[in-house]
């Protein structure tokens, strides 16, 4: 999963934009592989954007999505010179033309790129009023000039399953057409077991497709008893023969679930269930009382 990815964002390093759908329970695992990539993006003077959707973001999922690029303006500020900013202004103005006030109505941080956009007169279209398709073009332009094969642009947003299809269509309509950006590499992550097959999350992945924009799926499933036996058994220092009792009892109780395998050992630990036996230099564990505990609700509460 970790090569899937990287070589995803090494493609768009080269200059061809990709989006990347991560599915699965939580606790799976769908973020911490993101960040396994974050660094690499960092090294290569990328930016990462990222956000998390929630329950409360179907009031608002459009101006949350805005309001990732808005911050992406003050990421630019903060990792570019001011040789460099100067350039961006000049290239912004330059694509904007006339409709630079509606850019700056949108992402106001704009502004604190350079003090040549702060003096622009934003009067003019104080009062107006953006559709759909303008903040989609909009967006559009700006990431085309801010983007480059030398800069980049992750942008991750987590739990999409709690977006509408505004959010999603500004996605699309920034990845797809002929001016679509070209080094852009979209992340979307989403619980599997909370989406249906008519969501806009698939309705996306296929717009993408049909628009010649690479697109991967992967869906991670939770650990099989013989990859948890073989973390149990690098964690304890013992041969996997000898903890596979223990590993059987850790995936009955968890089933598979990363997130959760890590806390139900946490737990053994501070209950005194598993310990580090000094006189005989191992790891040990009572397997009776382990296998008495019902934690099953604890693994719906994660997973749903």
């Amino acid at each position: 999963e970790v090569s899937l990815i990287t070589d995803a964002f090494c493609r768009v390093s080269g200059g061809k934009s990709e989006a990347f759908f991560i599915g699965g329970f939580s606790g799976s695992g769908k973020s911490r592989l993101v960040d396994s990539l974050t660094a690499r993006v960092e090294i290569n003077e990328g930016y990462v954007v990222t956000h998390k959707f929630d329950q409360m973001s179907k009031k608002i999922p459009l101006w949350e999505v805005i309001s990732v690029f808005n911050d992406l303006c003050l990421l630019i500020r903060e990792k570019r010179s001011q040789e460099d900013l100067l350039v961006i202004a000049n290239d912004l103005m330059e694509c904007f033309g006339m409709d630079f006030p509606m850019l700056a109505l949108l992402l106001p941080n704009i502004q604190a790129i350079s003090l040549q956009l702060s003096q622009v007169d934003y009067a003019r279209e104080s009062g107006s009023q953006m559709n759909l398709q303008s903040v989609r073009f909009i967006l559009r332009r700006f990431m085309k000039v801010v983007s480059s094969k030398s800069h980049p642009v992750m942008l991750f947003l987590d739990d999409l399953q709690w977006c509408d299809d505004s959010a999603l269509a500004v996605i699309e309509g920034i990845l797809c057409g002929g001016s679509g950006c070209s080094h852009l590499f979209f992340v979307g992550s989403y619980r599997s077991n909370q989406v249906k097959d008519d969501h806009g999350i698939f309705h996306l992945m296929k717009s993408l497709r049909s628009s010649g924009v690479p697109t991967t799926r992967l869906n991670l499933e939770g650990l099989t008893p013989e990859d948890l036996n073989t973390m149990v058994s690098d964690a304890m220092c013992m041969f996997p023969r000898i903890c596979k009792p223990f590993s059987d009892i850790v995936f009955q109780k968890t089933k598979g679930n990363p997130f959760f395998v890590l806390e139900f050992l946490k737990s053994l630990v501070a209950g005194a269930l598993l310990e580090y036996n000094v006189q005989a230099r191992r790891w040990v564990w009572d397997e009776d009382l382990i296998c008495a505990m019902d934690i099953t609700s604890n693994v719906l509460y994660l997973l749903f």
